[in-house]
């Protein structure tokens, strides 16, 4: 045992030397997996961007601004608060902006700051509002109050005006049906109601649309919103359709309510021309009748809905006024007009009319032989008409394009008379003499 004693003794101490090892070849980095570059490059502060950068905002229209990029949350200052208010703190990425009225365009500066201390300048210029007043409703008719009856018609007006409230002129105005049963009335008969229309302000800056109820509608609310399209600026008029089949109420319409037509020459009028009149309101069917039946040519005399049309197909007659009279199936009554009037260009001179040879004698046979002539007619307006007199010989019907018309019969004797007749206005005539002897 006592030979054993020494090498229990070195144990420990290698041991402590093992250790003393491994700790030294850890402080220089080695060792399996260990790094040999501890630097990390700090992240890149993505650049701050706003956009526009430049925009013009009118008085009263919301306008947007967006942020790409930056560190949120993001803040906003306004150099002009009381033209401009904006929220200190923005939601998200996006910045709304309502500028307050203004009696002149006014420059306006949006300070735009990330939570890196980025920052971004935006030019606002807040213009004036151009509709300053309410977009306003009336009805044509007061049957059903400051409501629009079913089947009546009413109109919706507004005011563009610019700085210090000079009128806008021929600015345009966009209507738009909203919800109601009602259209706004064109001048188009091949779309007589339509849901949105542009309409130019006048001298005044004002712009009206024309409404139209649908007949027989239930009552219910309505709505109308006018746009100016320039500035995107918008105003809502709300209103009732109140359900009316009363005979004051709900009362006819047609449109247009009146035509014109002027024909081709100051001495003729129009042939061959077709209105349609479209009918609305009341309680179908329609039955149209004419003062003048014979004035023009009537298509559809009963008309079976609301929006249904009849036309008239002017065929010559001159007429001023003719009128129509339309009545419903509960008695109510309007009328619609047409004028038929002659034209402002002079009617050209038509060519004389000539019959040839003016004189012709046959010998023999008088009132006892058949026989044939030919006469010759040209110039004037075809087709012709001819006659003979005395009565015997039968002139050639109708007469052939080429004007060579042969007269066949027993001739009397002495000068029997050929009379031709054309189309011209006034009628030309012109005149041949056949002399049996």
């Amino acid at each position: 045992m006592l030979e054993r004693l020494p090498t229990l003794r070195l144990r420990p101490a290698l041991t402590i030397l093992g250790l003393a090892g491994l700790l030294a070849l850890s402080a220089c980095g080695g060792g399996s997996g260990a790094p040999n570059n501890p630097y990390v490059a700090p992240p890149v502060t993505p650049a701050l961007t706003v956009l526009p950068a430049t925009l013009t905002a009118y008085s009263g229209v919301p306008a947007i601004v967006t942020i790409t990029g930056g560190v949120a949350p993001f803040f906003a200052f306004t150099s002009n608060a009381t033209v401009l208010p904006v929220s200190q703190n923005v939601a998200g990425a996006t910045i709304v902006l309502l500028p307050n009225q203004v009696a002149a365009d006014t420059d306006v500066t949006i300070t735009v700051q990330d939570s890196a201390a980025q920052s971004q300048l935006v030019k606002v210029v807040v213009s004036a509002s151009t509709i300053l007043n309410a977009l306003t409703f009336a009805p044509s008719a007061s049957d059903c109050g400051a409501n629009l009856c079913s089947g009546q018609t009413g109109t919706a007006s507004v005011i563009a005006t610019g700085p210090g409230g000079a009128p806008l002129v021929a600015r345009q105005i966009r209507f738009d049906v909203v919800s109601g049963p009602f259209g706004i009335a064109t001048s188009n008969p091949g779309t007589p109601l339509v849901q949105t229309i542009n309409v130019a302000t006048d001298n005044t800056g004002k712009a009206v649309a024309n409404l139209q109820a649908q007949v027989n509608a239930t009552t219910q609310p309505a709505q109308l919103r006018a746009t100016d399209l320039t500035s995107g600026q918008q105003q809502i008029v709300n209103f009732t359709i109140v359900n009316s089949t009363v005979p004051g109420g709900s009362p006819l319409a047609i449109i247009p309510a009146t035509a014109k037509i002027t024909g081709p020459t100051t001495t003729t009028c129009s042939t061959g021309f077709r209105v349609n009149y479209y009918i609305y309101g009341g309680n179908p069917p329609y039955t149209v009748s004419s003062t003048f039946p014979q004035g023009v040519t009537l298509v559809n005399t009963v008309v079976a809905s609301s929006g249904g049309f009849f036309g008239a197909i002017t065929n010559g007659a001159c007429v001023d006024p003719l009128v129509f009279t339309i009545v419903d199936s509960a008695g109510k009554q309007t009328t619609a007009t047409l004028q038929n009037l002659v034209g402002t260009a002079a009617a050209p001179t038509p060519v004389a009319l000539a019959v040839s040879p003016g004189s012709q004698t046959v010998t023999g046979g008088c009132g006892t032989l058949s026989r044939s002539v030919v006469v010759a007619i040209s110039g004037g307006q075809p087709t012709y008409s001819v006659a003979v007199s005395p009565s015997g010989p039968t002139p050639q019907s109708p007469v052939p394009a080429s004007g060579l018309v042969t007269i066949t019969g027993i001739f009397p004797a002495g000068a029997t008379t050929i009379l031709v007749t054309d189309q011209s206005t006034p009628p030309q005539s012109g005149t041949a003499t056949i002399t049996c002897s």
